[in-house]
């Protein structure tokens, strides 16, 4: 019996987690900083400007660190953290939880607790990238509009993420140093995937060294290769922006006719290899979360009309990267956009 072939269809971004599934390591291990560690010192606004809190428990990408690291099974203990917070440092405003849909113990226990806490409303939202961004985030919880780039706090909405939240419990509403943090280590480039706990101003160097795979050759990337950057200097220090590092095996093998092989997305877009001419498979627009169309700009900067791209609503691209990432053509789609900006 022949079965028919199904192809996997993109549509305003994607679940990283069906495409690229990350195993990790269960075990912590402690890495400390050479120099006296940097202690936690997030600038917090006066609570008059803070209206609306977003508490985002919503990881959308497989290399970020999933909600059991921070949450365990104590759902109740961490939100009484955010009460404690609102109660103290922000008490006029109102507290969306947002939650991965597929986290089921903890919607049912941020349901329970909502219940008698009326400030607090909670939203189970899919797990699909780029959903957890500010501009995306602004608009599907409370429908405002944030431009990117933009301060959501201009718009008195305050968005923090589970571990920002248990920093700012201890350092502000316990009155304790917070000096390290967890950090998910992974990629094809690294002996084993796992979880640090690392001091803040410890070096990328001492977090990876013996850690890659030897006889790799390897692209060190900090916050993911979607929306993070690219490392070469790896004396750079840990600070509390530092969610994960991924390392990366350099791929850059000649895949035949990538186009055809939408099931297979994930293995056949590489971000290096051979750049080719547009196929015109609409990949890009078919994934932009905000409805763009990146081959139309593409197209412009090779005519060398980087101004005519304007007039498309370039500036409401949110830079998540998803353009370049699915292009079976390895386009720097991205790149494009930004110089056309």
């Amino acid at each position: 019996m022949i079965k028919k072939k199904q192809n996997r269809v993109f549509k305003g971004g994607v679940n990283l987690f069906d495409t690229y599934s990350i195993p990790f390591c269960n075990i912590f291990e402690e890495i400390s900083s050479d120099l006296p560690p940097e202690l936690f010192n997030l600038a917090l606004p006066d609570k008059q400007s803070v209206k609306h809190i977003i508490a985002t428990l919503c990881p959308t990408e497989p290399w970020a660190l999933p909600n059991w690291v921070i949450l365990g099974h104590k759902t109740t203990v961490f939100l009484d953290k955010i009460k404690e917070i609102k109660t103290s440092l922000f008490p006029e405003a109102k507290c969306s939880v947002v939650i991965s849909n597929n986290e089921t113990e903890h919607i049912s226990a941020a349901k329970e607790y909502a219940v008698a806490n009326e400030w607090m409303e909670v939203f189970a939202i899919e797990a699909k990238y780029p959903h957890d961004d500010p501009v995306v985030l602004s608009k599907a919880i409370l429908n405002r509009e944030v431009n990117f780039g933009q301060d959501t706090l201009s718009q008195g909405i305050l968005i923090l993420d589970a571990q920002t939240i248990s920093a700012i419990h201890k350092s502000r509403v316990l009155n304790d140093n917070v000096d390290s943090r967890f950090i998910a280590l992974s990629g094809t480039g690294l002996k084993e995937n796992e979880f640090i706990n690392v001091q803040l101003g410890t070096s990328v160097e001492k977090i990876i060294k013996n850690r890659m795979k030897e006889s790799a050759r390897c692209r060190v990337f900090v916050n993911g290769p979607l929306r993070g950057k690219e490392i070469n200097d790896f004396t750079q220090r840990i600070d509390w922006t530092v969610n994960n590092i991924v390392v990366l095996e350099v791929q850059d093998t000649k895949v035949m006719f990538p186009m055809i092989n939408t099931d297979r997305l994930h293995f056949t877009t590489n971000l290096l290899g051979d750049v080719r001419a547009c196929v015109y498979c609409n990949f890009c627009d078919d994934i932009c979360p905000v409805n763009l169309e990146p081959a139309l700009y593409y197209h412009c900067y090779k005519r060398g009309e980087k101004q005519r791209a304007r007039l498309y609503n370039l500036e409401k691209c949110i830079e998540c990267g998803l353009c370049s990432f699915v292009c079976p053509s390895k386009i720097e789609l991205l790149r494009i956009i930004k110089e056309c900006k």
